[in-house]
């Protein structure tokens, strides 16, 4: 099973559109930070899942009273063994999804999906172009998620190969992409019409839950030929920039454009306005 979940809209907003094997299955809405509004909290934690037809099927609760008994004490799983951070529950009529992030010792951490109580485990490892998720049932490998390290107009990309017999964690698997691109790689910041490019490793403990053949091997390389296409393309438009200046202030939204304008006359009007306000004083003073 091949799972999708693509952002489709960055200006002001970031929305996904979520595909199974290729089909669309549901959309969502994760909070966007915009310098605009005030700072909610409550709002930057939600991530809505919503059908085809935008009714809403997920909903998520973070977990106040259950982060902070955990999170209270630095450094506790030194004493403990484990210790989670940022619980956020989504809850549908069918399912109970519970995702967070679990420090075990030093160097050693991971990414839970506990669906309907039953526990499946999530690591990261960075590799060049692309970050990998290999995703386990105990001791058994039952898919990966990848994540591209190349953002294009501020949208993120996420695919995810599961192996037969575990579609009933897929909705799991959507919650922990979501969660890790409200956690991690929030477009707020970036803009469109940009290329963000980044070359990554990571070595720690986890790399040893790291089969770099394993996707290759199950499921074939697609999802690496796209990367390596548009690491060409990217660093193509590296070389040779498309974009005059002309070219780049038309792109831009009228909001920004607006707000560029201010920065840029506003110092010069004020240095009109105190040589006007002097040579008058001048003037009557003479």
């Amino acid at each position: 099973m091949k799972i999708d979940v693509l952002q489709v809209e960055s200006e002001e907003k970031n929305e996904f559109e979520i595909k199974y094997n290729d089909t669309l299955q549901y959309k969502a809405k994760l909070p966007f930070i915009s310098i605009n509004e005030p700072l909610n909290l409550e709002k930057l934690r939600s991530i809505k899942i919503l059908d085809v037809n935008g009714n809403e099927i997920y909903t998520t609760d973070y977990k106040y009273i259950e982060n902070f008994k955990e999170e209270f004490i630095p450094m506790k799983f030194l004493i403990t063994g484990s210790q989670k951070f940022n619980q956020l529950l989504f809850t549908s009529d069918k399912n109970i999804i519970k995702i967070y992030y679990e420090e075990k010792a030093i160097w050693d951490n991971r990414y839970v999906i506990e669906i309907n109580d039953k526990q499946y485990f999530c690591y990261s490892i960075e590799d060049g172009y692309i970050r990998h998720f290999p995703i386990y049932d105990g001791e058994i490998q039952i898919g990966e998620a990848l994540k591209s390290n190349i953002v294009v107009d501020a949208k993120d990309e996420y695919c995810c190969y599961l192996k037969d017999g575990y579609e009933s964690i897929s909705d799991g698997i959507v919650a922990l992409l979501l969660y890790l691109d409200r956690s991690e790689y929030s477009s707020s910041y970036l803009v469109n019409k940009s290329y963000n490019l980044s070359k990554k490793y990571s070595y720690n403990k986890t790399n040893k839950y790291y089969d770099k053949e394993w996707v290759k091997n199950n499921f074939g390389d697609e999802f690496y030929k796209k990367v390596d296409e548009n690491v060409k393309l990217i660093k193509e438009k590296f070389k040779h920039p498309l974009k005059t200046y002309e070219e780049q202030w038309n792109s831009m939204p009228e909001k920004n454009k607006k707000i560029l304008q201010f920065v840029l006359i506003a110092p010069w009007a004020i240095i009109f306005i105190v040589l006007l306000i002097v040579l008058i004083g001048i003037l009557f003073s003479s």
